[in-house]
Formats: structure tokens, sequence, C-alpha cells
């Protein structure tokens, strides 16, 4: 997984707390929060002041509605609570698109049984919005956990957050972070509880104003009432399968098995599967990531102990096996695995992970056909014997994607090895397959870009990726895009990021002329997200789903995310239609990207920028 400062080796307890970690089991979500506790006295009398009263009362972060899923809201809010006085409510839109926003509610007293409608939108000549399109869900609180290995190389809390996202004693502070999907959701006294709304805009609404309104209720009775106005522009974006962003985001499948107590490629872990992937297919990933060796990510920790980078390690979805003279390998768990996420909407590129190790020695996993024995073998980078065993790999390969019709979708993928390494590897496939030539995924050193097909470059080398250089790869056929990871601090899409800083990445990558996003990882859980949600790195940096009760709960950042990519599909419509970039498109991409640290951000920036794009597209 990219990560471009190298750790130095982690203490012999480190290792160990990691094994721990690991062997707990994962528990899906179920609605209760193991770590809430009664406030303090001292928080409580915090949170009445910054209420302002001990009675029920409900908000809208930031005091407008259009920018207020751009915040977390914090469990306990301890500053005067903005938005207490904003009585409407109103979003501007385009045909196709998902708007989020939010509404927050707290009281003196427990309240039970709260939730929200929003009833049918009317506009122009009687035509309909349906209320029930909307998704009510709930945000969920986490507890904030210290990284592993934050202070080694990583971005720490107080350098990523604030109190704005972080609320609590220490005891654990939290963050709200997982979208719960339930019918109501019960509040504890002097703990704010957000209301996460995403509006479905039909790709057949016709332009225009549509008007409604929004319910929150208590039990049975009405807590407040909000008039709803969404203005729906005469432009719209694609569905995801036609976006043009490269979104290439990692899923790992055996945390999914894991996290659902199933069997690992049971019957019920490929329906898991098709669920994740059909929520990776609602952003347009572009990528269906797949393991050609056992554990791609094993890393050469402390005191020569080798272990997985995540808590569940990954396997191998093709089968190696070795008869005491020559390799043979199994596709057909990763054919299986291709049919299944194309079917649902991923690719149509591939990616193969790895025939480099990623922070270890070079070695080889296969089963020992006289013996029946799984084997680990350690080799040198160029050896005779890497050579023999992935030389046969290769043409293997290579004549298995010819004869199923995937070689010129599948890249041989790399993250993170250096020039020199990948250089040797270079010259071999070149030699032993040279139909991957042109199809080498890298993430990690712009230094790699002369051997990238596909290069994600790390946030260290973003400025040496010139909006020049990333057309020139463009018009050669060459896919160019940027990666975060731990570091830096901002902008990121950590747990505890200021939450508009996901829905600017899309925007930086306009404004930089990259094609896209990558992020590791989509689902590499601890063994249990929602009580210890960190196992080795800065918290999120693992995952950005989680796991629900019969697939993924999404997040705030993954929410956040799809709207930026969103904004992407705009930005890249006014290009076309102006033939470039027109001063008011610069101004809206500058204004976008001005302030990457989102704890000082004006969360208008966006909001506004967005406008000026739209207004270039209907004007």
């Amino acid at each position: 997984m990219p990560r471009t400062r190298r750790m130095p080796s982690l203490i012999a307890s480190f290792v160990a707390g990691a094994v721990v970690a690991a062997s707990t089991t994962v528990v899906a979500a179920t609605g209760d929060e193991p770590h809430q506790k009664p406030t303090t006295t001292w928080l409580t009398v915090k949170v009445a002041d910054a209420m302002g009263t001990r009675d029920t009362i409900t908000w809208v972060p930031t005091g407008s509605f259009a920018g207020s899923a751009e915040v977390r809201v914090p469990r306990y809010p301890i500053t005067a609570i903005e938005g207490k006085d904003t009585k409407e409510l109103a979003l501007d839109a385009v045909r196709g698109e998902q708007v989020s926003a939010q509404l927050a509610i707290a009281s003196g007293k427990p309240l039970d049984d709260v939730q929200a409608k929003v009833g049918d939108l009317t506009g122009p000549g009687g035509a309909r919005i349906d209320g029930d399109s909307t998704q009510v869900r709930f945000v969920k609180y986490i507890p904030v956990q210290r990284s592993k290995s934050e202070m080694d190389w990583s971005a720490t809390i107080d350098q990523v957050s604030s109190a704005k996202e972080v609320s609590g004693d220490r005891d654990p502070d939290v963050v709200g972070d997982p979208l719960e999907e339930r019918a109501s959701v019960d509040v504890p006294a002097y703990a704010a509880q957000p209301l996460w709304f995403t509006f479905h805009i039909p790709r057949g609404a016709k332009p225009g104003t549509y008007k409604g309104t929004v319910r929150v209720d208590v039990g049975k009775a009405t807590q407040a009432t909000y008039p709803l106005t969404i203005d729906v522009a005469d432009a719209s974006v694609p569905a995801p399968s036609g976006y043009r962003f490269f979104l290439d985001v990692w899923a790992q499948p055996e945390a999914i098995a894991r996290a659902h107590h199933v069997k690992l490629w049971s019957r019920e872990h490929w329906k898991l599967i098709e669920k994740y992937n059909r929520d990776l297919a609602s952003r347009g990933q572009k990528v269906i990531n797949t393991t050609i060796v056992d554990n791609p990510w094993h890393h050469q920790w402390s005191l020569g102990t080798r272990q997985s980078q995540t808590a569940t390690p990954y396997s191998s979805m093709v089968g190696w096996s070795w008869d005491g003279s020559r390799f043979s390998f199994d596709f057909t768990r990763w054919d299986r695995y291709v049919d299944s996420a194309l079917r649902d909407g991923l690719g149509p590129d591939i990616g193969a992970y790895s025939m480099l190790a990623f922070q270890d020695q070079e070695h080889l996993t296969y089963r020992d056909t006289r013996t029946g024995s799984a084997v680990t073998e350690n080799v040198d980078l160029g050896g005779e014997r890497w050579r023999t065993a992935w030389g046969q790999f290769l043409r293997a390969f290579a004549k298995h994607l010819t004869d199923t019709g995937r070689l010129d979708h599948t890249c041989l993928s790399f993250d993170e090895r250096p020039a020199d390494t990948m250089k040797v590897v270079k010259d071999f496939v070149h030699e032993v397959a040279p139909a991957f030539d042109d199809r080498i995924a890298v993430a990690g050193s712009v230094n790699t870009e002369p051997m990238a097909s596909n290069l994600s470059v790390d946030w260290g080398g973003i400025d040496a990726m010139t909006p020049e250089k990333a057309e020139e790869r463009r018009k050669a056929g060459k896919k160019t895009t940027f990666y975060v990871y731990g570091w830096p601090p901002h902008p990121n899409t950590l747990s505890y990021s200021p939450a508009v800083e996901s829905r600017m990445l899309p925007w930086i990558a306009a404004q930089r002329n990259l094609d896209g996003f990558l992020r590791w990882s989509y689902n590499s859980w601890t063994a249990d997200p929602f009580s210890q949600p960190v196992y080795i790195f800065t918290q999120g940096d693992e995952y950005l789903v989680y796991p629900g009760a019969d697939g993924p709960m999404s997040s705030i950042r993954w929410e956040q995310l799809k709207e930026g990519i969103e904004d992407f599909e705009l930005v890249a419509q006014a290009r076309d239609k102006s033939g470039g970039d027109s001063d008011a498109l610069k101004q809206a991409l500058s204004l976008a990207t001005r302030d990457l640290d989102g704890r000082t951000k004006n969360l208008t920036d966006i909001e506004q920028a967005r406008k000026a794009v739209v207004k270039e597209l209907t004007s």
C-alpha cells in the first residue's frame, strides 16, 4: 500500500500487539456504541453552554444546508453552536447527481427514536422528486485511536484534526464518520446527533426550482419542520460508468469474509463481494485489483519478523504449484473474481499485484506437489530462481490473458518500488513477456514515470508532475493520478480529516490536469473498526467504508469523495465547452483548492467554485 516515507524497524512489542489485535473477532456494525458512556460533569456543562439551553434543539451545521456536509459535527460541541437560527434549507443540484447535507439534534435529556422524513418535492410544471428517494442516515461515532506508527513517519492526530471534528474527554475522544442505515436512532443527553441526507436528483428531472419539507421527529412528536428548496440547473453528470475521473481504490476480499463471519471464497463470501463491488462501481471505480501472489504487502518488521501490513493478510488469486522441475498456475479464482467485478460494473482495467515484494525480501509462495506442503522461498531479485519462476509465470499469464481477451486491459502492478528495482523488472518483462511492456502500473515516485503506463504519484512528487507532463502522457494513452496515505496531514481522507478535504481531492486532480486519484485502502479493516479503529497506520488510512450488517456501510469521507468526483465531471464538461480553461474556470479551480487545510478552509469555497462551473455550462 502506498507509503512514501519508509518506516524504521518497529519494536517487537508492536508486532506482538498487532498479532493480538489480528486475532480478535470482527464485529459488523449493530448500531450500538460500546465506547459510549455518560459524559463527565465538566463536559456536560460545556455542551449545555454551547447549546444555550437544556431543551431539545436542531440546527444546520455551518448555518448553510448547502455546505453542511463539509464538516463533521462534534459529538460533544463545546463552542457556541452555529446554525440554530437557520429556518430554511436550500440546495443547488444538477441532473443525475447526489447532494449530501446534514441537520443535527441535541438535548439536555436522552432522546428516543429520532428520525427524519423528506417530503415529495414539487417543481416546474408539476414535476416531482420523490421524497422517499432521499437517503436518511445517522452519523455514528467511533473512538479516536493513536496510530502505532505515527510517531515514526505519519501525520499525528494533532496535525490532522481539530476540536471542530473530534470531541470528548480523551477516554476516549470520538469522531463521527460511519453512516448508519437504520429507521431511527437514540441520542444520549448532552450529545449531538447528525442526520445525514443524500438527495438523488433524477437524470430526467426538469430544470427549475423544487420545493418540499424536511421534518425531524422524536418518537411520535415533531421536533422541527424546515421548508426545503432544491434548484436543479440545466446540466447533468453522467452515470458512474461514464465518469472520466480515474478512481483506483484498492479493495481486499479477505477482509470482507472475516468481517462478515463467512468462509473465505464460499458462496456467501462471493455474494458479499458483489455488494462491495457495486458500491465501488457507484463511485466509478476503474480498476479491478487482483493478487497474483500470497500477501503482496508482507513487511520486514523488527528483529527479522515478517508480517502482513494488514490485519487480515491478502491471499493469491492465482494458484502456484511446483513439481520439482516446473511451476504451473491455476487462474480459476482470478478469472472468477475479474468476471464478478466486471458484471458489477468495475473496470475495465485490471491490476495484478505483484512481482515485487512491498518492503520485504523477494520470495515465492507455492504448493510443492511432491509433498503437498505450502512453501515460502526467499529469492534474489534478478537471480536465477527469481527469473525461472517469474519467467514461467509471465509467459503463462500472457497466454491466459490473450486466450480470455483480457490482455489489453491488464497491468502488472507495483507499489512504491524504487526506480532501480523497477528497471530490473522492466528489462526482464521486455525480455520474457514483451506483451506487458506498455502494461505496467506504479504507485510511487515520479522517478518511475518513464516505466509506467499507469502512474499514481505520491504527494511528495505531485509538483514534479506538471500539467504539461500529464497532458503529454495522456496524449500517449497513459494515465496519471495521485495519492495520499498517512501523509500529508492535509489534504487527506483519514477518519478525523476535515470532511471538506475528501470533496477537495478531485478538484486538486482537475486543477493539476491529472486523470484521477488512488487510495489504499477501501476496506483493509482492523479486527473491529468500530471499537479498535487502528491496526498499524493512521486511523482511516486502512479503510474508507465500514462493514455493515450485510454489506458496506458508507462514511462521510466516501460520500464527500463521490461528490467531489461529480464536481470533476462538471469541470471536464466546462473544459469541453470552452476548449480549455476559461478565466472563470481557472478562478473556480483556484478557489476550490486555495487552502488545502480543511481546518482553516472557507467552507463556501467549493460551493462557490461549483456554482461558477455550472454557470459556465448553462450560460
